[in-house]
């Protein structure tokens, strides 16, 4: 989050409108009136070179760009604008029925978000909506180090390898040391476990904060989460199938990039398939953590699955490679260096099995939380922890390539199936 301007000596936000519609300016002018404990400088402009020079000589802490023109185009400004200005908070207006028609809401939402572009306000302005945007990106607190939460997801293309365990237990050790501050979502839609592992049982839902999108905000966000005692917050999945057919890839979007203002950690556990809504999630990610199981089967799959994963855009800097021995180890079992020259890549980290995990999952009490020191499975977790716990997000990651239909994604990565 951005320092908040009125929290010093300067008492003024200074705003630099874009766009082509003069209403946008009153619109702003007439919502910013209705807040008491807000005032501006309002600027306007409605050329793109026009907004470098006055962003150049203005210096604004807040950039408001309207949604008038291709996708493309304001993501070049927004990066533009904020290299020029990088202490400056860019958020973006829009009518829905003007966005671009070639690309889903959500996939417009998304693209922005790479681009810096750090909010959305829906036209005609409102007070209260442009003082919760205000209010997320001026932060009143202090110590807060980075402009966004950390966005982890966990993934595999074959189910029964421990992803969800790995899962839960990451989201619990950083939990332990950052109590509500962490968002497990449970994204397995038909068949999530996250709930049963931290044997809570849900009263509210993903599917909840869907039908709430329109005034999700932060307060109901964390209202629509369950609580486990190690300070870990559960956004749990739909209770059935017919529930999780709400979920779609824009809802994912919205919910993701909603958690990522307002925890300081948000972890995914992925369904083992390559739909709409893992494509957006591989979107919205920082970190993607591939979990493979030391099973020759399981290796050949995630060996299918890379160069499908970079096909659409995920960079190998974004990956990290996990080998889960999730079962007891036997006579000819594959060894982490057998696996990672089948797979020509290098293993991130290898956690070795341990029984007492699969205790926990019947019990509903993640191992970690009682895992020793000394105990290899809970080295194994808190490596990951702790690198997630260091690791700084800087930036959005970089924006995929423009997307074929999903049938010639997966020929063109040398896979035609569906994970």
């Amino acid at each position: 989050m951005w320092p908040d301007p009125t929290a010093d000596g300067d008492k003024s936000l200074r705003v630099l409108i874009i766009g082509s519609d003069p209403v946008l300016e009153e619109e702003f002018r007439s919502a910013l009136s209705r807040i008491p404990d807000r005032k501006g400088t309002v600027h306007s402009v409605d050329t793109y070179r026009d907004a470098l020079e006055a962003a150049r000589r203005r210096q604004p802490n807040l950039i408001l760009i309207e949604i008038d023109r291709a996708t493309s185009e304001i993501t070049t400004l927004s990066r533009d604008l904020q290299g020029l200005v990088p202490d400056a908070a860019i958020a973006a207006a829009f009518l829905p029925d003007r966005l671009d028609h070639s690309q889903s809401e959500g996939a417009t939402l998304i693209e922005l978000l790479r681009a810096h572009v750090r909010d959305f306000l829906r036209r005609p302005l409102a007070a209260t909506e442009l003082r919760g945007v205000i209010d997320r990106l001026f932060t009143r607190r202090s110590g807060v180090a980075a402009a966004h939460g950390r966005v982890a997801a966990f993934l595999s293309n074959k189910g029964g390898i421990g992803k969800s365990t790995l899962a839960v237990n990451v989201a619990c050790g950083l939990a332990l040391r950052h109590p509500d501050e962490v968002l497990l979502i449970d994204t397995s839609l038909q068949i999530g476990t996250c709930a049963m592992m931290l044997d809570l049982k849900p009263t509210t839902s993903i599917v909840d904060a869907i039908r709430e999108r329109d005034r999700l905000d932060k307060t109901l966000l964390r209202h629509l989460t369950l609580r486990h005692g190690s300070g870990l917050r559960l956004l749990a999945a739909p209770a059935d199938a017919l529930e999780a057919s709400e979920v779609n890839d824009e809802a994912i979007a919205r919910i993701v990039n909603m958690a990522r203002r307002s925890f300081e950690y948000v972890i995914i556990d992925t369904f083992p398939i390559l739909d709409s809504v893992l494509m957006t999630i591989l979107d919205v990610a920082d970190l993607d953590f591939v979990v493979v199981q030391g099973m020759a089967p399981a290796v050949a799959a995630i060996a299918r699955l890379l160069p499908v994963l970079e096909g659409l855009g995920v960079q190998q800097s974004r990956q990290r490679l996990v080998l889960n021995y999730n079962y007891k180890p036997f006579l000819g079992n594959l060894q982490p260096i057998d696996i990672a020259d089948r797979l020509q890549r290098t293993l991130d980290y290898v956690v070795p099995y341990d029984r007492r995990v699969l205790t926990s999952m019947n019990t509903g009490s993640p191992h970690i939380l009682h895992s020793r020191r000394w105990e290899r499975f809970g080295r194994s977790i808190k490596a990951i922890v702790d690198a997630l716990d260091s690791w700084t997000v800087t930036a959005a990651p970089e924006a995929a390539p423009a997307r074929a239909p999903m049938e010639r994604q997966l020929k063109v990565a040398g896979q035609e199936e569906v994970l």
